[in-house]
């Protein structure tokens, strides 16, 4: 095989043409621009053109490995003349194992599409600008399916921000419609490196770490929100004095509690989903209102609970306010329940 050969995947629809080769993998590029890396012996060479020289630079996402069989995803779809009955509902789950090889660090990365609907399934790299997003991975998953994506350094995409996208359809029955997954994730190599975060699994024999990319109705609400919605909300429910958010200067140090019963006297009514909105709103507001305020500490205090607080405010610093720097609060004085951001 060589540059500028035409080929056909062998374990999926479609193809394209070569644009180079590392090692025992290629680079096809499809129909629609997307540059696909393959390993050599999963694609065939259908149209072969005179070899050219090249001074493309090689793509650096994943090393060359091969898949090892792993468990199989055991769930049962029931198919009827109807269509799709399941109780199942999309899962769409990013799964990092200890590559075998020696201790480099390295790690397989695989996909898992845990539901009874197929998923066109694509990750694409954003840049630093939030302007463009250059193409990692695509495919058409079936149902239940685990696909091999491909072995990497942690260190070489850290801090990097993958958008995870796929549209969930059935090619042969009727099924429930579902909006299109679209999430954002960012891959710190900092948990690949703690003994705890490689956990048991219903994937793989092997302990992983994961990602969840399917969101579920309460992110998905939120993420539908408009800042107006928020407010609005915050409005409605907020008591009409100045509401109740602890807060103190220490050496210009802030420190705002997001606990819902320090921001308005009443959850009566209120959905979980309510909740989180006016705590995002009050988040919001005091990071809007110290955006001018540079070098401004503020500890926003969301305790641990279930994580949700804290992931929905790191996703915001992550979207929103990507010039404040934030990192855990003191541990001493806070435990896991509070995070610092520093305005810049």
């Amino acid at each position: 095989m060589k540059k500028g050969d035409k080929v056909r995947f062998l374990n999926a629809v479609g193809g394209g043409t070569i644009t180079h080769i590392e090692g025992s993998t290629v680079y096809v590029e499809d129909e629609d621009g997307f540059e696909i890396p393959t390993p050599a012996n999963e694609v065939v060479v259908i149209n072969e053109t005179p070899s050219a020289p090249t001074n493309q630079a090689a793509r650096t996402y994943f090393s060359e490995a091969k898949a090892e069989p792993v468990k199989e995803v055991v769930t049962t779809i029931r198919e009827t003349e109807s269509g799709i009955q399941s109780k199942d509902t999309p899962h769409i789950v990013l799964s990092f194992l200890k590559a075998d090889r020696g201790n480099s660090g390295d790690l397989e990365l695989y996909v898992v599409n845990d539901s009874p609907l197929y998923a066109y399934f694509s990750i694409g790299q954003i840049s630093e600008d939030g302007k463009k997003a250059e193409p990692i991975y695509r495919k058409e998953l079936i149902a239940h399916e685990k696909a091999y994506i491909g072995k990497y350094n942690p260190q070489r995409i850290d801090n990097r921000l993958w958008q995870c996208q796929a549209i969930l359809f059935h090619p042969t029955a009727t099924y429930k419609p579902y909006d299109p997954i679209n999430r954002d994730i960012r891959i710190k190599s900092t948990r690949f490196f703690k003994n705890n975060s490689f956990v048991e699994n219903d994937y793989f024999d092997e302990k992983a770490v994961s990602y969840d990319v399917t969101s579920d109705e309460l992110e998905a609400q939120i993420e539908r929100l408009t800042e107006h919605d928020m407010h609005s909300i915050l409005s409605e429910k907020e008591q009409k004095n100045q509401p109740k958010v602890s807060k103190r200067s220490i050496n210009d140090l802030l420190e705002v509690d997001l606990h819902i019963e320090q921001i308005i006297d009443s959850t009566a009514g209120m959905s979980n989903g309510e909740i989180i909105q006016v705590q995002l709103a009050r988040f919001e507001h005091v990071m809007q209102e110290n955006a001018d305020r540079h070098g401004q500490r503020i500890v926003f205090i969301h305790g641990v609970g279930n994580g949700r607080l804290k992931t929905e405010v790191t996703k915001l610093l992550d979207r929103k306010y990507k010039k404040a720097q934030y990192q855990d609060a003191s541990f001493k004085e806070y435990g896991y329940g509070a995070t610092l951001v520093i305005i810049k």
